[in-house]
């Protein structure tokens, strides 16, 4: 998994490739954004706020694309591999546009954009799985999470309000 920390594997809004930019085929990118609004009329379109603070719209091409079933929803991290941004022209706003067939590898991630990001750069320190993601604390048994399977902790966790904090003992 690319460092959360890399700004080439998860750039922000305005330093994704344009549509009409060249990129090798090899190189991955993934852009992370929090759902603020669902704003489908005619096609599934969501508002979304980057990891700068940008706000931009996110707009797929599928018609038909279930944006509820597949978790995209208020709170919520988008996650869109190779996106590319609309360079609408002057005046315009610039618009990430997910055409239909790539539609179905964009994937929700249940949380807010900092949580995960905090998460991330968690897990870009290469102790991540030897100490307890909530705590800290290194010695004793430590459970791996069953969701993600790369976070241990140390108890019994109970999350209330969010997957990744604040985390409280039960």
């Amino acid at each position: 998994m690319p460092a959360f920390g890399d700004p080439s594997a998860f750039p922000t809004f305005y330093t994704l490739p344009v549509t009409t930019d060249f990129v090798e085929e090899t190189k991955s990118w993934y852009i992370l954004a929090q759902i603020k609004n669902n704003m489908t009329i005619t096609k599934p379109t969501l508002i979304v706020t980057d990891q700068s603070g940008m706000d931009f719209a996110v707009t797929f091409e599928n018609t038909g694309f279930d944006l509820k079933a597949r978790g995209l929803k208020k709170g919520n991290t988008v996650v869109i591999p190779q996106a590319r941004r609309t360079d609408k022209g002057e005046g315009r706003k610039d618009v990430l546009v997910v055409e239909s067939e790539d539609c179905e590898s964009v994937k929700a991630i249940p949380g807010k954009l900092d949580w995960i990001m905090e998460l991330g750069s968690m897990m870009d320190d290469e102790t991540h799985d030897k100490k307890c993601g909530a705590c800290g604390k290194t010695e004793g048994e430590l459970m791996r999470c069953t969701g993600c399977g790369e976070v241990v902790y140390c108890g019994k966790v109970s999350i209330k309000s969010t997957p990744f904090g604040p985390w409280t003992y039960a």
